[in-house]
């Protein structure tokens, strides 16, 4: 790993602090949770007051949601596990793609070179896509109708 990219971890570790992540993997575990116990569940014995700061800014995130019942709140996620992980990488991608353009498309592909189940689902993926030119299948063929780039 080089050295430049810091000491976050990748994934959701990258994108979120680690008691923003511990609350999320309680609650994506939990139907519905009060802060209280949500604070219980979480190994770091972190102070309820700490705790209710850090959901009701996830409940500002649009990731969790909260109903009054009694005197306190309970809470729920507001999106799975799966669905935030896929909104995260669309956001961090689209960000490299603007900064970079057809650098970090190249980059992309290179990455997942080396990988052959990643470049199947790569060209599954670009063979559902129109060709800007409307005519739709024909992304990745050249122009007597074979694969472009394929050898013989």
């Amino acid at each position: 790993m080089s050295s430049w990219r810091g000491s976050r971890g990748q994934g959701l570790a990258g994108h979120f602090g680690p008691l923003e992540l511990a609350i999320l993997e309680v609650m994506w575990s939990s139907a519905e949770l009060d802060v209280s116990t949500c604070a219980r569940r979480l190994d770091g014995g972190q102070a309820y007051t700490t705790v209710k700061t850090v959901m009701e800014r996830l409940v500002i995130k649009e990731l969790l949601a909260r109903r009054k019942e009694g005197r306190q709140y309970v809470y729920w996620a507001r999106s799975s596990r799966r669905e935030v992980e896929q909104r995260v990488a669309a956001e961090q991608v689209r960000q490299v793609v603007d900064g970079f353009g057809d650098l970090a498309v190249a980059n992309f592909v290179r990455a997942v070179s080396g990988d052959a189940d990643q470049l199947a689902q790569v060209r599954a993926l670009l063979a559902g896509i129109a060709d800007p030119s409307g005519e739709a299948g024909t992304a990745g063929k050249d122009e007597s109708g074979g694969a472009a780039g394929a050898s013989a």
